[in-house]
């Protein structure tokens, strides 16, 4: 929990951006410095905008891909900060352990959802809280104290319905089956031992997708895509070129529950469950 965070994010397709557009994000981004793609200022991207010959066409097309690019968005996220630090601290070196992990969600309520309860159980699997409503750093915490956005997440998960409504079927990916308020839920709900847990997926059973999800999950970090087969084989169509030749169009159900048929791109076999 100290050392790492999960976000659920929306990633919107951006609307055609105009030369004002660019520009003014690439202020934003790179004013009062020279940290960018082709160590050009901002003045004088602007010139070469206006210039529009081969150079800006090249800058255009190079800026407008990096919008939307998790993977960008991070690299610079992670290097400011740690030139900013390493300046502060009289540090050298990288800060960060290891790289960031990424999973590419389905957007269907299932799947939303799942990825969501498993985020905000993170506190739970650490065993810092019982209840996600009591770790202050969640979303569901926010929510049920009232916090407009975090609720509108929720309502967006759920299709527009409202907060209650979405909270009754959220909690069941929480707390499973029979799931009660606050104060009410037994704190040993949603436990299963290692042993069990080893055997049951030894013996190819399976447990409560509640049960699991109180668990760390390989898939949920390492699956690259989650969603149904219908989903991952437009991702593998559209991505094709990021897949060996060799690759088939095959994915992997998860296993250890009834995940409600979602699946992943990975076939994971070692440590799925922790």
């Amino acid at each position: 929990m100290s050392n790492h965070f999960h976000i659920l994010a929306r990633v919107r397709h951006e609307k055609p951006q105009t030369d004002e557009d660019i520009l003014r994000r690439f202020r934003l981004l790179h004013e009062g410095g020279r940290l960018s793609p082709y160590s050009m200022t901002p003045d004088a991207l602007e010139k070469a905008l206006e210039r529009n010959d081969d150079l800006a066409q090249r800058v255009r097309e190079a800026l407008l891909a990096r919008m939307g690019d998790v993977s960008v968005f991070m690299r610079e996220l992670k290097q400011r900060f740690s030139i900013w630090y390493n300046h502060q601290n009289g540090n050298r070196g990288t800060l960060w352990m290891d790289r960031f992990k990424s999973l590419v969600v389905e957007p269907s309520l299932h799947a939303m959802a799942t990825v969501a309860a498993y985020i905000d159980l993170n506190a739970v699997r650490a065993e810092q809280v019982d209840d996600p409503a009591d770790y202050r750093f969640c979303s569901y915490a926010a929510a049920m104290g009232g916090k407009a956005s975090a609720m509108e997440g929720y309502r967006l998960i759920y299709g527009g319905r409202s907060f209650d409504d979405a909270m009754a079927g959220y909690r069941l990916c929480l707390f499973g089956k029979g799931a009660k308020p606050k104060g009410e839920l037994d704190k040993d709900r949603g436990v299963i031992s290692e042993e069990k847990l080893s055997e049951v997926i030894r013996t190819g059973g399976k447990v409560e997708v509640s049960e699991l999800l109180r668990r760390r999950v390989r898939y949920f970090s390492d699956g690259m895509a989650i969603g149904s087969r219908l989903f991952l084989k437009e991702i593998y169509e559209q991505r094709r070129d990021c897949f060996p030749e060799s690759r088939k169009a095959r994915f992997a159900s998860m296993k250890g529950a009834d995940w409600g048929g979602l699946q992943v791109i990975r076939d994971l076999k070692v440590n799925l469950f922790g």
